[in-house]
């Protein structure tokens, strides 16, 4: 129980630490990185292009849409066709041009006859009744211009008017629908081809990381990397290529028709966008807390489903499975609680945003609806309107806002998913962009030799950190061609000697020479193409017997195959398999005994013929019998390869050369076989120190 607690206690602490550290980035950074995966998305051009154009018809096509109000409004509800409606404007408007004629002949009367101040106050009451006057006979020109068409065109019945009215608002809402669903085709296709994009480079990177770093990162953190942060990508895109698109030019279209109708009543509503603002970016920056969270707290639960599920059997065999469902129920309680905080955090956007709608169009309405009244154009002393609205543009005014909220109200709720988005890429370019790179290839590597002469290792020292030194100033000189044995005690530093060879780690100091060339000058991907390894933990890939051999080397043929398969005694049990060769693996050969798992490995082994073989207790899973088979067939594969056996048992010296004895990360012993065998209790010596 205490274990437990403890392990609980530092789960908690590294999801602190980890949200700690993610938060020393700022939005401009998140944005930063997320901008990479847009620009990753450019390469779909002409889809991108489609969507922003679907976007903008669809747009046009709400502002259209909500147009139809005034026909309804005006002509409809008052009883009146299109054609009395504009003769009716017409008239009006000739006989306010006309009264405001009048009033400006008799103001420039009263101007010219006054003096000083008066003069000056009526000079700038002349010039607002010119404006007015301008306006109006602007306004008659446009309604008579207008007229022809009415006459020509619009039906001559009020009832047919509502008909065509309502024609119009049914095919503008199902074409924005069909423009919509290509919208979101366009912007899944985009988003999705992109993370596809994506998945693939950070898993290539993720398959090029050095070793160490690997082992840091853990692999619950790189499968969320690659899964839920890449679905947190996805969403971004979604929502930066659809909504953040689509919304703004919706809310643009409507502002520009209220504008149309009154800029200075369009200032006033929008007054109350300021404090809307500074509200959703406090709650943007709790959310975006909240999300590291989540973050950390995914990692822990892939986790305990990575541990518990590959290690059952130890789960089971020391009944843990409580122990195990409550780590389980504490990472997903945890997990839990930071989804009801985005939860809670997202659900505050849209009553906000809704509360300021209801004031922005509140104070809109009171203003309009005293200047309409009242017929008045100015208000507080304010020149609000050139000439004095009538109720239904005062209408067609309210509805322009209305249907601007809601796109303000959607964009508002975008936040959390751009956000997540954000945060997701700032992950993936601070595991994969900005840590320290381990082994690397240098920029110019010298070329790899087929390996013919030695090996040799130079007063190499190696740690994996500060205070774990595991090798101490090892010297060391394989000719090409010998087969040398391992021996010592578990934790003195066989398996990383072997490690250095094929390049997973490099030296803290010292060198590692092949033929004659230090391999840290050297690309390890091309000096691993003459490495084969076969460990005691065989590992094997889902798939059939056959594929997880083929897998040591893409131009294996047929014949290649089977006879690696018979030297590592693979073709002993085939029949005993159901499809033979064919016949699967399972998930990391589960299917399989352990030593028919090790054969199948060792079989991967030799079909790659390679010029240095590691055997890391290669066969301790096979009985002796068999384990004496395949040394017989072993015995002739190794001739012309160096060949190194990291082993505890005696009975592997069969292949060996020479045996090095290793004690606390030091070569303590080094001879031929035959001269550790000359006395039992030298040899007895040897394997004491390696049990």
């Amino acid at each position: 129980m205490a274990g437990s607690q403890t392990r609980s206690a530092v789960n908690k602490t590294k999801r602190v630490v980890y949200s700690q550290r993610l938060a020393n980035g700022d939005t401009t950074s998140r944005m930063k990185h997320f901008i990479s995966a847009i620009l990753l998305s450019f390469r779909y051009k002409w889809t991108i292009f489609g969507a922003i154009l679907c976007s903008l018809f669809v747009a046009l096509l709400w502002g259209a849409s909500l147009s139809t109000v005034f026909p309804v409004v005006k002509i409809v509800l008052e009883d009146k066709t299109a054609h009395e409606w504009i003769a009716e404007e017409i008239k009006d408007s000739e006989d306010r041009h006309a009264k405001l004629v009048a009033e400006s002949a008799e103001l420039q009367a009263e101007h010219m006859a006054a003096f000083g101040d008066e003069k000056k106050a009526l000079g700038n009451k002349l010039d607002a009744l010119a404006n007015r006057v301008d306006s109006e006979k602007h306004a008659l020109s446009h309604y008579q211009g207008l007229q022809p068409y009415i006459t020509k065109y619009a039906p001559k019945s009020a009832f047919n008017t509502l008909v065509l009215a309502m024609c119009w608002l049914l095919g503008t809402t199902i074409l924005k629908g069909i423009l919509l669903v290509i919208s979101t085709i366009l912007v899944a296709r985009i988003s999705n081809r992109t993370v596809m994009d994506m998945r693939r480079i950070y898993y290539r990177k993720a398959l090029e990381l050095d070793q160490r770093r690997i082992e840091r990162m853990g692999t619950s953190l790189m499968m969320t990397h690659l899964s839920s942060n890449m679905t947190m990508i996805s969403g971004g895109l979604k929502v930066f290529y659809g909504k953040s698109i689509r919304e703004p030019f919706k809310m643009i279209t409507c502002l520009v028709g209220a504008a149309m109708i009154s800029l200075p009543l369009l200032m006033i509503s929008l007054v109350v966008v300021p404090a809307g603002v500074f509200l959703i970016h406090g709650i943007s920056k709790r959310m975006k807390g909240a999300m590291k969270s989540e973050i950390a707290g995914m990692r822990e639960v892939f986790q305990t489903l990575i541990e518990t599920l590959s290690w059952l059997k130890t789960v089971r065999i020391f009944n843990r499975e409580s122990t195990e469902r409550r780590r389980f129920k504490e990472n997903s309680d945890v997990l839990y609680r930071m989804s009801i905080n985005i939860a809670l955090y997202d659900s505050l956007l849209r009553p906000i945003t809704e509360v300021l709608g209801i004031i922005s169009i509140s104070l809109s309405l009171l203003a309009g609806s005293y200047l309409v009244l009242n017929q008045e154009t100015a208000l507080f002393g304010i020149q609000i309107l050139d000439r004095p609205l009538k109720p239904g543009m005062l209408i067609l005014f309210y509805t322009m806002l209305a249907g601007a909220s809601d796109p303000a109200r959607k964009m508002s709720e975008i936040v959390n998913v751009m956000v997540r988005g954000g945060t997701a890429c700032q992950i993936l370019d601070n595991a994969y962009e900005k840590q320290k790179s381990y082994v690397k290839a240098p920029e110019n590597p010298v070329a790899v030799p087929a390996h013919s002469e030695s090996i040799e290792f130079q007063n190499v020292t190696f740690q994996y950190t500060k205070d774990q030194l595991v090798l101490n100033g090892i010297d060391l000189f394989v000719p090409f061609g010998e087969t040398v044995a391992i021996v010592g005690s578990n934790g003195c530093g066989k398996s990383t000697l072997m490690n250095l060879i094929a390049r997973f780690y490099d030296p803290k100091d010292g060198k590692v020479f092949l033929d004659g060339k230090n391999i840290r000058l050297m690309n390890p991907k091309k000096l691993r193409r003459q490495v084969a390894w076969v460990t005691q933990q065989s590992v094997l890939f889902k798939g059939s017997v056959w594929e997880n051999i083929a897998y040591g080397s893409s131009s294996a043929t047929d014949m290649d195959i089977r006879h690696a398969a018979s030297v590592a005694r693979v073709d002993q049990f085939l029949d005993k398999l159901p499809d033979g060769y064919n016949s699967q693996v399972g998930d990391n050969g589960s299917l399989l005994s352990a030593g028919q798992r090790q054969r199948v490995a060792l079989a991967r082994a030799i079909v790659a013929d390679p010029t240095i073989l590691i055997l890391d207790e290669a066969t301790s899973q096979v009985d002796g019998q068999t384990e004496s088979l395949i040394h017989d067939s072993l015995a002739e594969f190794v001739k012309g390869r160096t060949t190194f056996i990291v082993t505890h048992r005696s009975s592997s010296l069969r292949l060996a050369d020479r045996v090095l004895v290793m004690e606390n990360g030091l070569i303590v012993h080094d001879s031929s076989v035959e001269n550790a065998r000359e006395t039992s209790s030298h040899f007895n010596y040897l394997f004491a120190k390696s049990a």
